[in-house]
């Protein structure tokens, strides 16, 4: 009868001390999971837009930290202002994003706002209205070029040169207003290589330039080119 009695006693104290490690490992759990996350990172209260410097967007207030898990960071979160020291916004930023380092790069123009691609060189280019699309084109399209030559019926033609060019810029603002209305010129900024350039500015001086836009995605093509006889055969 006496080993029953140590032999339940023990039993006892082990279903007690099991308890209230059970306990303890509970509390703890409680506690740290009301505790706040610990990392800090900037995150974009207001929309931000392409070529704002990030020392204004901090100023305004439409760039502000807050803590997030650590496994809720995005790569290349941006943890300090001072990661983005004068750096301008490489693409919009919209409400509520968490700032990464390729929401923002080094300006390389005068005005901050044009990423140039590796590479390539910015080129600009004066068109007039239409042959230029109308205005309907703007920063991140993507156009192809057309050389109208010739001043007579042996020599006229046009000719595809170009296909698939990146505009990154147009008159130094973006999209223009007036879209579809034919007036006046636009300056388009046009990401190209160097032997590209030497084509297009020969063309400019010396033939003329017609864009079109293209659609995204949208692959090579090849064509024949059109002078008065492809023309006139085609009717």
């Amino acid at each position: 009868m006496h080993k029953r009695s140590k032999v339940v006693l023990l039993v006892g104290f082990l279903i007690f001390a099991g308890g209230t490690a059970s306990a303890a490992f509970l509390g703890s759990r409680s506690a740290g999971g009301g505790s706040s996350p610990g990392v800090e990172v900037l995150y974009a209260q207001g929309p931000v837009g392409t070529g704002t410097a990030a020392s204004t967007a901090l100023a305004q207030g439409l760039l502000r930290s807050r803590k997030v898990e650590a496994a809720a960071m995005p790569p290349g979160a941006i943890t300090e202002p001072s990661q983005l020291s004068g750096q301008v916004a490489a693409r919009s930023i919209p409400a509520g994003a968490i700032v990464t380092a390729d929401h923002f790069a080094a300006p390389q123009t005068r005005i901050g706002t044009v990423q140039i691609p590796e590479g390539k060189r910015a080129l600009a280019l004066q068109l007039e209205a239409v042959p230029g699309v109308a205005g309907f084109v703007g920063a991140g399209d993507r156009v192809d070029v057309y050389s109208v030559s010739g001043r007579d019926t042996d020599t006229r033609g046009v000719k595809l040169v170009l296909q698939g060019v990146e505009v990154l810029n147009v008159n130094g603002t973006g999209l223009p207003s007036t879209q579809g209305q034919p007036h006046g010129s636009f300056v388009y900024l046009l990401a190209v290589t160097p032997q590209e350039a030497e084509r297009l500015i020969y063309l400019t001086e010396f033939e003329k330039l017609y864009f079109d836009l293209i659609p995204k995605g949208e692959g090579t093509v090849s064509t024949p080119g059109a002078g008065p006889s492809q023309v006139l055969q085609a009717l």
